[in-house]
């Protein structure tokens, strides 16, 4: 997306040399050489002939300049001495141009509501010195913000509305620019036609104006469109071109483009070419510190892992993505990302029960345990107080909690009589294995807890720690009660499934094996709720049983 540069605004006559000097590096600029502008800024800044007001919009040039090569602490540094010296000679647009470009900065580091804070003061000042050319560059900035919040309508409104103030000043190349960011909202409502009639347009005029910079940032924007219509090769074709153009490795669109790549592989099927694109997009991302490109990539080869049914890689990234994303909603409320969250947390679901399925499948007895358990579990973390996000999580933890037994041979899990003690040292693993295979998935909440104590007892006698009362973690605890009333009441290899009745009877009578004020919260509710497929007296045998293992 966007965002509007300062205008070139020298109220006095300057030396030719000086003038040359800022041709200069506004050329560079334009061709993406954004070191070469600095060095040339630099100079102006430092040069006794350069007049106090070419001075200080060559430090706002600057700012943006080291910004671009991903330096924020020195854009940020040169830009708060350029909003000082702004104060200073009482030019009300000149501190809205300085200003502007720090909320660029912030705006840039994922801080969205500082930006928009500073933007607005920008605005207000801009509006104070009547300069129209700025209130459309600021009104361009504040679209972009609500553009990454989600808010598509109110961005498309600020982009017409800095659209109409360059159009009615005759400002071609700036109107390109907001035209660009037109089209990005067109595409995200799914207007794929109006949005490439806008990129169009847009290109037209940067071709025109030598902008060679913007030209490839709306190159890079329009592969986007390509993928989204599902035309690949026109996408393909057009990230070959930029990857092409120059061999700059820290160039900040080559990491988008490499994602764009990877996505394009993942979906023609290439795998080995989907994830180096995309490994090479997350090293961009780490280099600039773009959490926003972090996410993404982590969130598409969460996907590519989901094609490969590669589960333990796919959920470590799923994790990966929702952190990031969260992160970002949590310091911002963006309304884009919580849709995106909102996504993930469907598809960690659908992994966490897959994951589980795959396990039951071994065991002809237990196919819908996980789901059934993550369903009682909830209800009772519910009455306990779980919040809506510890919930998910605990559900997540809870369609995962047998994880553990993909080691346990599919005969001993089908085994109707007694399990040897060999048989029975391997199942009393399957917590401590379970845990195991998740070990390097920075899960939060308490799944990893519930993974590897549901099986311990409140009386200290359970495994595999031996832990006793409120030692074991509150979730397992939860998790226990849930897991052996499943057990009870649906049909195993050694006893069909009990009525709620006997299965409370037996319950209770294990003494020293749940949580008592859980248990009885629980088995309160499950006396009166409507279970599906809950066994009757009239339809089954009662028989004793002992826990689930």
């Amino acid at each position: 997306m966007t965002n509007h540069r300062p205008t070139i605004e020298l109220k006095a006559v300057e030396s030719s040399s000086v003038r040359e000097s800022i041709d200069r590096a506004k050329q560079a600029e334009r061709e993406g050489r954004w070191a070469d502008a600095c060095a040339v800024y630099e100079n102006l800044v430092r040069d006794p002939e350069t007049m106090a007001t070419t001075r200080l919009a060559a430090l706002r040039w600057l700012g943006r300049a080291y910004l671009e090569q991903g330096n924020r602490a020195a854009a940020l540094d040169i830009l708060e001495a350029a909003v000082a010296s702004a104060d200073v000679i009482g030019s009300p647009p000149a501190i809205a141009q300085a200003l502007n470009v720090v909320g660029i900065v912030y705006q840039t580091a994922g801080d969205l509501d500082q930006a928009e804070t500073i933007y607005t003061a920008a605005r207000e000042k801009a509006e104070l010195g009547g300069d129209g050319a700025l209130i459309a560059m600021i009104d361009q900035n504040l679209g972009t913000v609500a553009m990454i919040r989600g808010d598509i309508r109110g961005a498309l409104e600020a982009f017409r509305l800095s659209h109409l103030g360059y159009q009615t000043l005759g400002m071609r190349n700036h109107e390109a620019q907001v035209l660009n960011n037109i089209a990005l909202a067109y595409m995200e409502l799914g207007e794929l036609s109006d949005a490439e009639n806008a990129y169009n347009e847009a290109a037209l005029a940067f071709e025109e104006d030598g902008d060679h910079a913007r030209q490839l940032d709306l190159a890079v924007n329009k592969v986007q469109l390509y993928i989204v219509g599902r035309r690949f090769d026109e996408a393909l074709a057009q990230c070959n071109v930029l990857l092409g153009v120059v061999a700059d490795e820290a160039a900040p669109w080559r990491g988008e483009v490499f994602r764009h790549v990877g996505v394009i592989a993942r979906e023609r099927g290439d795998f080995p070419q989907a994830a180096d694109n995309l490994l090479r997009a997350e090293k961009h991302a780490l280099e600039s510190g773009d959490l926003l490109l972090r996410a993404d990539v982590s969130e598409q080869l969460a996907e590519l892992y989901w094609a490969q049914e590669r589960h333990r890689d796919m959920l470590q990234r799923l994790n990966e993505a929702h952190s990031l994303y969260s992160q970002l909603k949590a310091r911002h409320r963006v309304a884009q990302v919580e849709k995106r969250n909102g996504a993930l947390e469907s598809r960690f679901l659908e992994m966490a029960k897959q994951w589980g399925d795959s396990i039951e499948s071994k065991d002809r007895y237990t196919q819908g345990h996980c789901e059934r358990v993550a369903f009682f579990a909830c209800v009772l973390a519910d009455s306990a107080g779980f919040n809506s996000r510890s919930l998910f999580w605990f559900r997540i933890g809870a369609l995962l909690h047998d994880i553990g037994k993909i080691i346990v041979p599919t005969e001993v899990l089908n085994k109707p009589g007694k399990l040897t003690d060999e048989e029975w040292t391997i199942m009393r693993r399957h917590p401590e294995a379970g845990l195991e295979l998740v070990a390097d998935i920075d899960f939060p909440g308490d799944i990893g807890a519930i993974i590897r104590n549901h099986h311990e007892r409140w009386d200290g006698a359970g495994y595999p720690d031996g832990l006793k009362g409120e030692d074991i973690p509150f979730a397992a605890r939860i998790l226990c009660v849930a897991d052996v009333y499943d057990a009870l009441t649906t049909t195993r290899s050694y006893r069909p499934g009990l009525t709620h009745t006997r299965a409370a009877e037996i319950m209770r009578a294990s003494t020293g094996q749940f949580d008592p004020q859980l248990l009885e919260t629980f088995l309160g509710w499950a006396e009166t709720a409507d279970i599906p497929g809950r066994p009757t007296p009239q339809r089954m045998a009662i028989f004793a049983s002992s826990a689930d293992a």
